[in-house]
């Protein structure tokens, strides 16, 4: 079963996530009603829009009536195995790594999201749990705005709107349950209530962590810098709401906002423990089609412009050290990521260095798992459903400094094709993300034509 009468309710966050974050499995039934909006409305807006370009036009077309298609249907039958699931990921591989439209287009073409999947990702913008008005208590005891210490960069955006980004369940213990605090940070173009509900939200069943998450205005589309922003006053509000020290966990550019935030708020590093980066690119990507080639015009979002291969804003990241761990880092990364590349070898994007001697572990899944189910073709969100970066993400939250393969039974972590608390409906959940980021990028508004400017505390 896939989903439960709780799903109904998918718009009010306290009845489908609390249970999520202890690992507890939703069972399958019916589904929340689509709206407005939607992703139907959003890519009906796009499949007439003059600006886009005809092949992203003829996507999101045959995205909408696939959707239209499977609303009507409802089907609740289990349409496939793990296994074929898998197959059928690996056949839009055949021909060689396709970009980002042709992997959206292609997700549905091969079957590969059923009915109520696509249904719940249909209705995400309504979804409490992808909220930027969250209302959360003043950090305890000390000031942390503007600034937290000497050194810290002056935020531009408002305390307040800063604050209300980050989404804390009702099940979290505040520092006192005896689980560490981690925060989940999300990637370009989807919000991190849906980017995590079906992967590392479940995380508290594989460890004693306590998660929130932070849902970055614009889905993160906006100046990673303004972006890095929001990081940054998390990890030293929730580290003082808890009196604790906290580990992020981010995914694909989160990577990006998580650095950049460690290196322009250095007060943020005394209270990190742990930094997990699933997909990232702290190099950027070479892969051209990030820069939104489909659109008519040279225009497109802020942070896409950022994240190519060696871009100012990369240069600027990279530079003065910040080519190197700040705390302990675990990188995790997949040769078969379709947005990031390169991602393997020694110039693979996900790599950091640690000349600072914090601890850090750079982890190529195909390197090692090379040859069994764990180290087969895992797209850049599927590294959010492999084995072995939860079994990774897990040892570093239960031990001091970055996640060690050397502790692991990689006979049996890489002789999986998912993790324990996971199973197919998550990896078909994750994988529909992508149709979400291109509904995210289609809306943006206003494009722009170039990478902003750096800002002058980085300059």
């Amino acid at each position: 079963m896939r989903w439960s009468s709780l799903l109904k309710a998918a718009v009010l966050y306290r009845a489908i996530f609390s249970p999520l974050v202890s690992g507890a499995v939703l069972p399958r039934g019916a589904l929340p009603a689509a709206s407005d909006s939607s992703l139907v409305s959003i890519l009906s807006s796009a499949a007439n829009d003059s600006s886009i370009k005809s092949e992203a036009q003829s996507t999101a077309s045959s995205i909408v009536s696939k959707i239209d298609e499977t609303e009507n249907s409802r089907s609740t039958k289990d349409a496939e195995s793990v296994q074929e699931a898998f197959d059928k990921i690996q056949s839009i591989f055949a021909d060689g790594t396709p970009d980002f439209l042709k992997m959206a287009r292609k997700i549905l073409t091969v079957g590969l999201i059923p009915a109520d999947i696509l249904s719940f990702l249909n209705g995400y913008l309504n979804l409490d749990l992808n909220s930027i008005h969250n209302r959360n208590p003043s950090p305890k005891g000390q000031a942390i705005y503007p600034i937290k210490a000497p050194g810290d960069a002056r935020y531009s955006v408002a305390e307040n709107a800063l604050r209300a980004a980050i989404h804390i369940p009702a099940s979290f213990g505040y520092g006192k349950n005896g689980k560490k605090p981690v925060i989940l940070v999300p990637g370009t173009a989807t919000p991190a209530g849906t980017t995590y509900y079906f992967n590392f939200g479940k995380l508290g069943s594989a460890a004693d962590a306590d998660v929130v998450w932070l849902n970055i205005p614009q889905a993160s589309l906006n100046d990673v810098q303004i972006n890095s922003e929001y990081v940054a006053y998390a990890i030293n509000y929730i580290s003082a709401l808890s009196e604790s020290n906290v580990a992020v966990l981010s995914w694909s550019q989160g990577g990006l906002d998580t650095q950049w935030a460690l290196k322009y708020w250095p007060s943020t590093r005394k209270v990190v423990d742990d930094f997990i980066a699933i997909s990232p690119d702290f190099h950027g990507t070479v892969v051209r089609s990030l820069v939104c080639p489909w659109l008519a015009a040279l225009a497109c979002t802020p942070s896409l412009w950022q994240q190519g291969w060696n871009t100012e804003f990369i240069r600027t990241l990279r530079g003065d050290g910040g080519d190197s761990a700040y705390v302990p880092t675990t990188t995790i990364y997949s040769t078969f990521d379709e947005i990031v590349q390169p991602m393997s070898g020694s110039q693979a994007s996900a790599i950091l260095s640690d000349s600072r001697a914090v601890g850090v572990s750079n982890n190529h899944l195909q390197t090692i798992c090379g040859g069994k189910p764990a180290g087969g073709v895992y797209t850049h969100e599927g590294v959010l459903y492999n084995p072995l970066a939860w079994a990774l993400a897990v040892d570093a939250l239960t031990h001091d400094g970055p996640g060690d393969p050397s502790r692991l039974d990689l006979d049996v972590v890489c002789g999986r094709a998912l993790p324990p608390q996971l199973g197919l409906d998550d990896l078909l959940g994750t994988e529909g993300l992508l149709l979400i980021a291109l509904a995210e990028v289609l809306a943006y508004r206003p494009k722009t034509f170039g990478e902003p400017a750096i800002a002058s505390y980085a300059g």
